[in-house]
This record gives C-alpha cells, sequence and structure tokens, in this order.
C-alpha cells in the first residue's frame, strides 16, 4: 500500500505543477525534477544518492544526444542538398 500513496503522492505533485499557470503557461523553457522515479516494475525508488544522480544523468544525456543526432541528420538530409547547391553556384 505504500508504493500506492508515494505513486499518488507523485502524481499529485506532477499534476499541481503542470496546473500553476505562472510557472508553465508563460515560458516553455522550464523543467520539472522530481526526487523518485518509477521503475519498468512500477515501483518507486528515492533518489538522492550519486548513482541514482548519475543513472538520471545518464538518460537525459542519452536522450538530448538522440534528440540532436535525428535533428542534426534531418536538417542535413533537408537542408545539405540546398546548402551544396548555392555554394557551387557561386564558385561559377
Amino acid at each position: 500500500m505504500a508504493n500506492n500513496e508515494s505513486i499518488k503522492d507523485t502524481l499529485e505533485v506532477i499534476r499541481r505543477a503542470l496546473e500553476d499557470e505562472n510557472d508553465f503557461s508563460e515560458k516553455n523553457d522550464n523543467v520539472l525534477i522530481l526526487n523518485k522515479k518509477i521503475n519498468d516494475d512500477g515501483t518507486v525508488k528515492m533518489l538522492g544518492q550519486s548513482n541514482d544522480i548519475d543513472e538520471v544523468n545518464n538518460v537525459i544525456e542519452k536522450k538530448l544526444s538522440d534528440l540532436l543526432e535525428k535533428k542534426m541528420s534531418n536538417m542535413l538530409e533537408n537542408q545539405l542538398p540546398n546548402i551544396l547547391d548555392k555554394y557551387f553556384k557561386n564558385k561559377k
């Protein structure tokens, strides 16, 4: 029952944060960071030890890296032909 209460508490914090228009509606660069991690099996783990924080940082770093790689690939795929075209036209 403690896990269910912990999950409810976590979801309540998220709900209140998202409903707070002063913090989230005016700016798009806000990030909500919680001190709990929900594992794949549904259990909740309190974060606070350095190895836990390192694990979260690694997940964030991987996600950012994947997003950047996808965005750069997409940009190069769509824009590179135009850039090369302009370059070679100016070389003549």
